[in-house]
This record gives C-alpha cells, sequence and structure tokens, in this order.
C-alpha cells in the first residue's frame, strides 16, 4: 500500500487489528457466557453435543452452536457465573381463538424455571394449537421469541397417564417446561387458533462475573506449547446493561475488556482480541418497547464515540438463526462471526469474513419491536351512535391485541379474538372487525355511549421498516461489525472493523496482524529444536529451512508486489551514501513473543537510484 495512503508523514502503526489463527494453531479460540449448569473452569469442546452435556439449553449454547455452523473446530469455554434465584415462571394466559367465552378446556397444571436463573431477563414464550382435539390428536406449535418463529408441528406426549388425571409436561428451552392436565371431556381439551403465553426468567451475569470470567480465559495457557486463547468472544451481555441501556454501562464493560488485552500485551507481550456484541435492537423487555431503529443506532454512534481499541470488535447484526433442535430463533450474530474468523486461513483477518455466507441464517433483522397505544380516541358519544368505524392510527396491528371501550359508568368492552373479528367480552357477541394490516376497523355498540363520553382503542403495533442501507452505512461507519442479506450471493457479513481509533489506518494494522501470526509460527516451530536433545546438523538444516519459509512467503518481489505484509518507512541519515550503486543494506530484527529470542535477518534493498 503506497506510503501516502497512510495517514500522516510518518505513519503511527498501532497494534492491534484482528488477524486469525492458522490452521496448524486451530482451537486457541475461547468463548464466554451464561448457562444453566456446567463448571467455570476452561473446558474445550469439539462438537455441539458436548456442549449441551455440560452446559444445558440457553444462549451460551446457542452462540456455541453458531460458532460450530460458521465453522470452528474446537472452542474453549469459560462459563461465567449467575445468581442463582429460583422463580417461578408467569401463569400462562391462554388467548382464545374466536369467541372469548369458548376456547381449549385443558388446564395448566404447573409451570417451572430451572432455578439456575437470575433475575433482570426475560424470555416470552408461545404455545399455539394447530390442530383440536385431545391429547392424543392436537397438535401444536412452539415460540420462544414472542412468536417471531415457531417451532415445527408437534404432537403432545402423554406424560402422567393417570387416573385421576391424564397430563402433557412439554419440556423447553433453559431448564423451563410447562404441564397440561386435560379437562373431564378429552375433546374440548383444545382448540385450533387459540394461544398460551407466559416468560420466564433467563441467565443473567453481572459485570464482575462476565469480567471474571474473561480473565480467566485470558490466563489460561495450553500446557504443551505456552500458547493461550488469542481470540474471545463474549456472547452475553452484563445484566446492567439489560438494565439501563445507557451508554456509560456499555462502554464500561468495553473498558473493562479493554483493560485485559491491553494488560496482557504490557505483562507478557501476548495479543488477544475480543469479540462482544452491542445490546440488540429486540430485547424482549416491556421496558424497551419504544426504542426505534434510529434511537438504537444513535446509541450505539455514541458508544463508539466514546471508546475505541483496537482489542476489541463489536458485533451489530442480530439474525433468526437456528438452534440446536433446529428451531429458528432471534438471537446477535456474533457466535456465527466469531466461527467464521476461528476457521480463516492465517493471511486473512477478519476483513475476509465479509465474504463468507452465515450457513445457519435464514432472515436479516432488527426490526421494530411492538409498540403499545392506550387510550387512543376514536370517537365521542351523543346519546344516539352505536357504530364507529374509521382507521387505528398505527398498523399493522398485532391479533390478539385490540380492545375498544367507552369511558361509561358501565362500559361495554369489545375485543378482538385474534381472526380480525370483535367479540363482546362478556356474551361473545359479534360486534364489529378489525383489519390487522391496515387498522381500518368498525365496532357496534348495543347501547350509544353517553353524550361526552369517549370511545377509544387499546393495542399493539409493529412496523414494516427494516434496516435499510443508510442504517447499515451509519454501524460501518461507528466500526460495528453488521451484514446484510444480498440478493444471490445470501447473508454476509458487510464490515470488518477492530474498534481502533479512527486516526489509525486498519489496512496498516491488518499487515501487521499478519506479520505477528508468521513470527508467532516461527516462535512455535523454534520451541521443539530449542528444548529438545539430540538435534543433528540435518535436524537443524531441515528446522532452518521451515523457519525461513514464513518470511520467504511472503517477500515482495517484482512480479507479486501485493503480498499481506506490513509497510515500513526507512528514516535515511544525512550521511548515508546510496548513490555509488543504489542498494541499502538493512537488518530486520524480530522478536517472537512465545519465545523472546530474538531473529535477524539482513537482506539487500534496491532503491533504483544511482548516480
Amino acid at each position: 500500500m503506497p506510503i501516502k495512503d497512510l495517514p500522516g508523514y510518518y505513519p503511527t502503526i498501532k497494534e492491534g487489528g484482528l488477524g486469525v489463527l492458522p490452521p496448524s494453531l486451530a482451537g486457541l479460540f475461547c468463548l464466554t457466557g451464561t448457562s444453566e449448569q456446567g463448571t467455570t473452569n476452561v473446558k474445550f469442546a469439539g462438537d455441539v453435543g458436548d456442549v449441551l452435556d455440560e452446559y444445558g439449553y440457553g444462549i451460551l449454547t446457542a452462540h456455541v452452536y453458531d460458532a460450530f455452523c460458521a465453522g470452528a473446530s474446537q472452542i474453549g469455554i469459560v462459563r461465567a457465573t449467575a445468581a442463582k434465584v429460583e422463580i417461578d415462571i408467569t401463569i400462562p394466559e391462554q388467548k382464545i381463538y374466536g369467541d372469548p367465552t369458548g376456547g381449549g378446556k385443558a388446564v395448566v397444571a404447573v409451570g417451572y424455571v430451572s432455578p439456575h436463573t437470575q433475575v433482570g431477563y426475560n424470555r416470552r414464550y408461545r404455545l399455539r394449537i394447530v390442530k383440536g382435539g385431545s391429547f392424543t390428536t392436537a397438535t401444536y406449535q412452539v415460540s420462544a421469541n414472542d412468536g417471531l418463529t415457531w417451532s415445527a408441528e408437534k404432537s403432545f406426549a402423554i406424560t402422567t397417564p393417570g387416573p385421576p388425571t391424564k397430563k402433557s409436561m412439554l419440556e423447553l428451552d433453559n431448564g423451563t417446561y410447562i404441564e397440561f392436565a386435560e379437562d373431564t371431556t378429552p375433546a374440548d381439551s383444545f382448540v385450533a387458533g387459540d394461544e398460551y403465553r407466559w416468560w420466564c426468567y433467563e441467565p443473567r451475569a453481572t459485570l464482575d462475573e462476565i469480567i471474571t470470567a474473561c480473565e480467566k480465559a485470558a490466563a489460561w495457557k495450553d500446557p504443551t506449547s505456552g500458547m493461550g486463547f488469542e481470540y474471545v468472544y463474549v456472547s452475553n451481555l452484563p445484566a446492567e446493561i439489560w438494565a439501563t441501556r445507557d451508554q456509560t454501562t456499555i462502554t464500561n464493560f468495553w473498558t473493562a475488556l479493554i483493560t485485559i488485552a491491553e494488560n496482557l500485551w504490557t505483562d507478557e507481550q501476548r495479543p488477544i482480541f475480543f469479540i462482544c456484541n452491542a445490546p440488540s435492537m429486540l430485547p424482549l423487555k416491556d421496558a424497551d418497547a419504544l426504542e426505534e431503529v434510529d434511537d438504537w443506532i444513535d446509541l450505539l454512534v455514541a458508544c463508539a464515540g466514546a471508546k475505541n481499541s483496537a482489542r476489541l470488535v463489536v458485533n451489530a447484526g442480530q439474525a433468526s438463526l437456528t438452534d440446536t433442535r433446529g428451531n429458528l430463533q432471534l438471537r446477535m450474530a456474533g457466535g456465527s462471526a466469531a466461527g467464521l474468523v476461528s476457521k480463516a486461513d492465517l493471511h486473512h483477518s477478519i476483513g475476509w469474513v465479509r465474504y463468507m455466507a452465515i450457513s445457519n441464517s435464514l432472515a436479516i433483522y432488527p426490526s421494530k419491536p411492538p409498540f403499545a397505544i392506550t387510550g387512543e380516541a376514536l370517537g365521542a358519544g351523543d346519546d344516539i351512535e352505536k357504530n364507529f368505524t374509521g382507521f387505528l392510527a398505527k398498523a399493522p396491528v398485532l391479533p390478539w391485541s385490540v380492545v375498544i371501550t367507552s369511558d361509561d359508568t358501565e362500559p361495554e368492552e369489545f375485543v378482538d379474538g385474534g381472526d380480525e373479528i370483535l367479540y363482546d367480552s362478556t356474551s361473545g357477541a359479534v360486534a364489529g372487525w378489525v383489519r390487522y394490516a391496515t387498522g381500518e376497523y368498525s365496532v357496534t355498540f348495543a347501547v350509544a355511549p353517553a353524550t361526552g363520553k369517549t370511545v377509544s382503542a387499546d393495542y399493539f403495533y409493529v412496523t414494516n421498516a427494516v434496516m435499510g442501507p443508510s442504517n447499515v452505512a451509519r454501524l460501518n461507519d461507528a466500526r460495528y461489525l453488521s451484514f446484510r442479506h444480498f440478493i444471490g450471493y445470501g447473508i454476509r457479513f458487510t464490515d470488518d472493523w477492530t474498534r481502533a481509533s479512527p486516526t489509525s489506518d486498519y489496512y496498516c494494522i491488518r499487515f501487521r496482524r499478519i506479520m505477528d501470526e508468521s513470527v508467532r509460527q516461527v516462535g512455535v516451530a523454534n520451541m521443539p529444536y530449542v528444548n529438545s536433545p539430540g538435534i543433528s546438523e540435518k535436524d537443524m538444516g531441515a528446522y532452518k529451512a521451515d523457519l525461513s519459509r514464513p518470511l520467504e512467503a511472503m517477500k515482495i518481489t517484482e512480479e507479486d508486489t501485493d503480498k499481506p505484509i506490513m509497510n515500513y518507512v526507512m528514516t535515511l541519515t544525512p550521511d548515508a551514501n546510496i548513490w555509488s550503486n543504489g542498494i541499502v543494506h538493512c537488518k530486520v530484527e524480530i522478536v517472537p513473543t512465545p519465545t523472546k529470542k530474538k531473529l535477524v535477518a539482513t537482506f539487500q534493498l534496491t532503491t533504483g537510484v544511482k548516480e
């Protein structure tokens, strides 16, 4: 790369960037996060089944699965502990399809959440009846993300045959389950279209607990080679970020990760890089229901402007990803990015990840979360008019969410039955309709609302707005990792920035990391020869050939001037005389970090300048 493209007259090379592990050292990649169970020591896994056995279902396992799907071959795992607070799930709410006085008669007997969970983040479940009838004939689908995606159609399994009561217990992610008891008339147990909705807590660690896990990952070294992890993906955000979601808590988290990396470099001259997620657009929390896409990006841009480090990569992309059971879940795609980075070739940096597809992703998000509208005025009573028509102010409208009433002394109330029909909430009589796509409605009161009384509506709506090119551009400019769905090419990461300061040159950082990796390979190759007795001259000859190969392969020639090696600046002193033959004699000294043994190479540089 020409010197003129570098900032300043003499560029300042900032150690950093994110190179990737060569195949010979694959496996020096670690993931930290929270789960419902498992050891807190460093443990390696080569298959997602190993992770399920040790850590159970949950976000940590989901991100490990993403990394494996993206090509990671071996993953070190450090579980961050979370406070154990035993809290039951909420009592499921039955959303009856159509007539609110009807619906399936199965009883929710009991529901539990694993005691290995912490207050601070909730997960919203839905169970939708596909075919009605008894336990033996009914089928259902489950959503663990409030209806964004659904599982395949399943049959009820009878887990307690009775008598006296027949029951079916359904096990779900995160250690939870829900149990139904069949009605005395089995055929009335379930009605097609009905839904059961509930929520539970998910493990969520504090900042200190996550940093402790990251410090443990940074301190780990392979007992044979002495090498440690170089890439650590932090799959969970601290509970404090979910509680406040402000700039200070986010940058405090980044600062803690950066501090670990900088301390390791200062103490051991060992590079380590962290990949973490930005807060997602759709956290499934009531407190964040009013967050807009632009508000979300404004927050991330402000955070990026406040904190920079070449040791940190922040992923802002989220997608609909398959989980270990084949179900679709909406989650941050940092695990996919980490898996792609861990399998890339030596001369690739994370920049090349942009050309790699995300194999287990089917859709791109974020889209906006549902918004709640309360008390929207639809008109005023006059003791005469019973029928009210028009359009709700916002659309599309969520099924089952519309409630229309008045502020009369004894008001009538009309509810949406999930089928675009409005029913009297007491009698179940049909009273009107609502069109979910447009928000158009018509409702007829049995008794006209009194003069001066307001007819109003409560409902939830979503928007069709999705992240567009301008949104992605803002994230890219703020140096976030994000991605897009390219027609014909699938889902690809679209940028590759570390959290390096804007004044540093990214490509120069990248080439520097490539050189670091080559030197590290030389150092690793050097260790067996230096530390093993009985090395013959023939062995040493082979060793010297191996030692020089990585650097020889990176020499720039007249035929190939675009090899991945760092640019340099050479300053000539006033008394230097290169006019006689145009040749400068150079010496390069390299100190591989694993062995701290100096390697010296001399070469001649032809300047093309002659007297």
